[in-house]
């Protein structure tokens, strides 16, 4: 059978192009994917449905969910929005604004920060929000011993106060008082939290 140029041409224009694969183009549709049906909603043939490709062709750039996972995850904190390392700003008002970002970023993307937070390795040590955290906490005159420990401290507060926003049971704990009371409880919170810091060593303000 000869098939003509013509012929070649109309059953080309017939099938869908696929896209060109890259990892850029797989994590970001897998995080909407994730932020529209959540962790569940993901899978790797899923994902290569969205994308109009066959699933082995995933696993040129992905090696697996757990890899795919992470690297959803590290597109979803570049989204944090974190003042300059180096600025003037104050330590205590740099903080607050830390807290803020990531409360501001459990709420862009909630499922996939609920699944983050109860799995182990949440927070990546070379990440943004660790360094701009220790950053700070150095500003404010703590000693090195101290930084990690009371990082620690200061990140599973706003994980624990952020996971119970999401899953509803902090509005529960408040009598179902409203977004204005949970904002002002988010900043009782970091109040509490600056103004011990002064007990470990902390300066007033730098």
């Amino acid at each position: 059978m000869v098939i003509r140029s013509g012929q070649a041409r109309a059953a080309s224009q017939g099938r869908k192009e696929s896209p060109h694969l890259t990892p850029e183009l797989i994590h970001s549709t897998a995080l909407a994917m994730v932020d529209a049906d959540g962790i569940e909603g993901l899978s790797m043939r899923k994902l290569a449905a969205a994308l109009g490709v066959n699933p082995m062709s995933l696993y040129h750039h992905v090696p697996n969910k757990a890899a795919l996972l992470l690297g959803i995850s590290q597109l979803a904190v570049a989204d944090l929005r974190i003042e300059p390392a180096d600025d003037d700003t104050p330590w205590p008002r740099q903080l607050r604004q830390i807290g803020h970002s990531f409360r501001a970023l459990a709420h862009q993307h909630s499922n996939l920060i609920v699944y983050l937070l109860a799995h182990p390795g949440f927070i990546q040590r070379e990440g943004p929000l660790w360094g701009a955290l220790c950053h700070t906490l150095r500003r404010a005159g703590l000693p090195d011993a101290e930084v990690g420990r009371i990082g620690n401290v200061l990140l599973t507060f706003v994980s624990g106060f952020v996971l119970a926003e999401i899953n509803g049971s902090l509005s529960d704990l408040l009598d179902a008082g409203g977004a204005a009371e949970i904002d002002r409880s988010f900043e009782a919170g970091v109040d509490i939290l600056i103004s011990g810091l002064a007990a470990h060593g902390a300066s007033p303000e730098s």
